[in-house]
């Protein structure tokens, strides 16, 4: 076994324990393991010596690269997106969190010197300002990061897996019981009578929103979402593809493969969308189908957003509605409720994790409880609380 040999330095500080030894290459190693005052001692020093003495012979420990985390993040910002295959939305949004919040909280530090507790201050830090859920992500990014390092040799393990994520509370959706839709869409029509000036586009936001709480997509498909993709005619059925979003100002492809999808239309939405084509001016092909009225552009999302709240308020829905993402849960969930099963409410949706179609399924048992009673009483008779009989 390779000598080695534990050291005290005394300085300002106090005293620091170090450990010196050959690696497997024989190359001189020097580690600092910590001050007195943070409870290490010469035997605790001498114990973890002997340790890593015993890795050097059995696993063949070597000597760690001395890189910094901003070259190394920058170095993976180059070349992993394109070995992943990742999409550009993806990418920018790494490059935003490696290069705005990352690189000057730990670019400085070397890789290894990187652990559990400069992680924990890191997450103190932003926790001021962002929310839990953007924390993960963070972490989720630097735990990629640091298993790359680990598989160059770089680091000897990924400190991520130990650190203690922050707890996100849990999501609160608005979901519109079929007869709140139904009043919403009321609404949308009574607008457009009031403001004759404006009704071209309060009728496609009417149209934006059935689409949104009938077919469930998401923000980037409605706004990528071309007539060429949209089947009226099919004798089998009308049809919708989604196959292009509009991400972050470009065109790029779906969320995910499983987002790539095939959706059947109802008759209902079907209509909708023959008229919404028969009333604008951008009716070719490769044109939007929903879109700035003047210019046939991307749709206007933060007007829409603000006509969908006045529709709701006149419809007397007082809870605050996120304009696609709560549409969205509103279309799965009913879904759900109506016994769509399984399989084709995940394909439907889009999801590429079963457990994600599940919280739906959950939900719509909570969300339409007392739709369930009626259809239990519909079925075996009103009970009578008191009794308990039919």
């Amino acid at each position: 076994m390779h000598d080695g040999s534990v050291i005290c330095y005394v300085g300002k500080r106090g005293k620091v324990w170090r450990v010196r030894y050959r690696d497997a290459d024989g190359r001189r190693v020097s580690e600092t393991l910590g001050r007195e005052r943070d409870g290490w001692t010469e035997s605790k020093a001498k114990v973890e010596l002997r340790a890593r003495l015993v890795d050097v012979q059995r696993e063949g420990r070597r000597k760690l690269e001395p890189l910094k985390f901003e070259a190394f993040a920058r170095d993976w910002l180059a070349t992993y997106p394109d070995t992943k295959g990742l999409k550009r939305s993806t990418r920018e949004s790494y490059e935003s969190i490696i290069e705005k919040h990352l690189i000057p909280a730990l670019g400085s530090f070397k890789l290894e010197a990187i652990g559990v507790k400069e992680l924990d201050r890191y997450l103190a830090r932003k926790s001021r300002n962002l929310q839990p859920r953007t924390l993960n992500r963070h972490l989720n990014l630097l735990h990629s990061l640091f298993k790359a390092a680990e598989g160059r040799e770089l680091v000897r393990s990924n400190p991520v897996s130990a650190v203690d994520r922050p707890r996100e509370p849990r999501r609160r959706w608005t979901i519109l019981t079929p007869v709140e839709i139904g009043r919403v869409e009321r609404a949308f029509r009574e607008l457009a009578v009031e403001n004759p000036e404006e009704d071209a586009w309060i009728e496609q936001a009417r149209a934006v929103f059935l689409t949104v709480v009938s077919a469930g997509l998401r923000r980037g498909e409605i706004l990528g979402l071309r007539w060429r993709a949209v089947s009226l005619a099919d004798p089998a059925g009308a049809t919708l593809r989604v196959r292009e979003t509009w991400v972050r100002d470009q065109v790029d492809t779906p969320k995910s493969e499983k987002s790539e999808r095939t959706i059947a239309l109802g008759r209902r939405l079907a209509a909708e969308l023959f008229e919404h084509r028969g009333r604008t001016a951008f009716e070719g092909d490769d044109e939007r189908v929903f879109c700035h009225p003047k210019t046939g552009g991307p749709l206007d999302h933060k007007r829409y957003a603000d006509t969908l709240k006045l529709a709701l308020k006149r419809a007397k829905v007082e809870r605050a509605m996120r304009p696609f993402h709560d549409g969205r849960h509103t279309s799965i969930t009913n879904d759900a409720a109506a016994g769509v099963s399984p399989a084709a409410l995940m394909a439907r949706a889009g999801h590429s994790d079963f457990k994600t179609t599940q919280g739906y399924i959950d939900l719509a048992g909570e969300t339409f409880r007392e739709e369930a009673e009626l259809a239990d009483a519909r079925m075996f008779g009103a009970v009578d609380q008191k009794s308990g009989q039919t």
